[in-house]
């Protein structure tokens, strides 16, 4: 019985490490954390909280969803949304930017908020199963590879 139980939490475990939400930057001084993304209705919100580590303030970055380089969301069904059309939209601290991008400053340790609102998502849809975020920072040399994460569940 002993050996069922200790398997048992392994296999949940390995589930539960397999599950986790991972963040690929591309720069060790640039950080993203997923603070909640949450359904209502066929409309998800993902909040994140992007912060500067480095030494220097970053003057001039921005997040696209119109340009060269497109902020695109997929779904666990396949679905995608974003990639130059309206229902990826953008709001950074309390700056909406849906369809453009922006022209911030990124002070160094100091958390700033982005959200984004995907629209027309089915409600079967459990997670987001990749985001790949049209990030430019030029200081970090961010820019023509998209900031990845992967495997974000949807609270409903």
């Amino acid at each position: 019985m002993k050996k069922i139980s200790i398997l048992i939490l392994f296999i949940c475990s390995v589930l539960f490490a397999a599950a986790q939400t991972q963040i690929v930057t591309g720069h060790p001084d640039f950080k993203v954390k997923v603070t909640r993304c949450a359904a209502s209705g066929k409309t998800v919100v993902l909040d994140m909280v992007f912060t500067n580590v480095s030494e220097t303030d970053v003057e001039n970055w921005g997040i696209y969803t119109n340009y060269f380089t497109k902020t695109t969301v997929y779904d666990s069904e396949g679905n995608v949304y974003g990639n130059g059309y309206s229902n990826v939209l953008i709001k950074v601290s309390n700056y909406d930017y849906s369809g453009s991008h922006t022209n911030l400053k990124m002070i160094s340790d100091v958390p700033m908020k982005v959200s984004l609102q995907i629209k027309g998502v089915p409600e079967t849809v459990e997670s987001l199963a990749r985001v790949d975020l049209a990030v430019y920072i030029p200081l970090f040399n961010i820019g023509s590879t998209p900031v990845k994460i992967k495997n974000i569940p949807i609270s409903r």
